[in-house]
């Protein structure tokens, strides 16, 4: 999600204000070392300009990223699926250590539920025998399938998903440190 102008000046603003304090210090004790003597006013006074052109740079440079698409701020439904996958992990304590316990894909398969039940909802997903609902291929207990609105199940499905290719990820890093060995 793209950052307003108002929070990235906020940002930067907050960035840098720390940056005033220590200017000011540093110029109080570096410029009597080189010889050149202002009075405590014009430290201050330098010190204000100083952050200015510092909080500017910050939000300048960041607007020119964005144009320039140096930096691609992330689009919301990622990171919904990156906080709800936080969620899952610090709240439910569905760890990556669990989740090596679940193979033969039973957490895409758990994603690809979640994943089916907009389609579901707005008309069916008909197949070879009727109709395919989506918690015929929920891979656990009922009690852990907890559907709610198109959106958050999405949400939930991409967590799945990338839970599922973390846990893959994991399972090839531990199998060629294995053959290293």
């Amino acid at each position: 999600m793209k950052q307003s102008r108002r929070m990235s000046l906020l940002e930067t603003c907050l960035n840098t204000g720390a940056g005033f304090g220590i200017s000011l210090l540093a110029q109080w004790f570096f410029l009597p070392l080189l010889g050149v003597a202002i009075s405590f006013h014009q430290n201050v006074m330098f010190a204000i300009i100083m952050t200015f052109v510092s909080i500017a740079r910050g939000f300048l440079l960041r607007r020119l990223f964005e144009a320039l698409q140096i930096r691609v701020p992330m689009p919301a439904s990622i990171l919904a699926i990156a906080a709800e996958r936080r969620r899952q992990v610090d709240v439910e304590g569905w760890t990556p250590e669990h989740d090596a316990d679940h193979v033969d894909g039973e957490l895409a398969q758990a994603g690809a539920s979640y994943a089916l039940l907009p389609a579901f909802r707005h008309g069916g997903i008909p197949n070879r025998t009727g109709v395919l609902e989506p918690y015929s291929i929920w891979p656990w207990s009922k009690r852990f399938y907890k559907p709610q609105d198109d959106r958050r199940d999405l949400i939930r499905a991409g967590a799945l998903i990338a839970a599922e290719l973390d846990r893959m990820d994991a399972t090839r890093k531990r199998k060629r440190k294995a053959v290293r060995a």
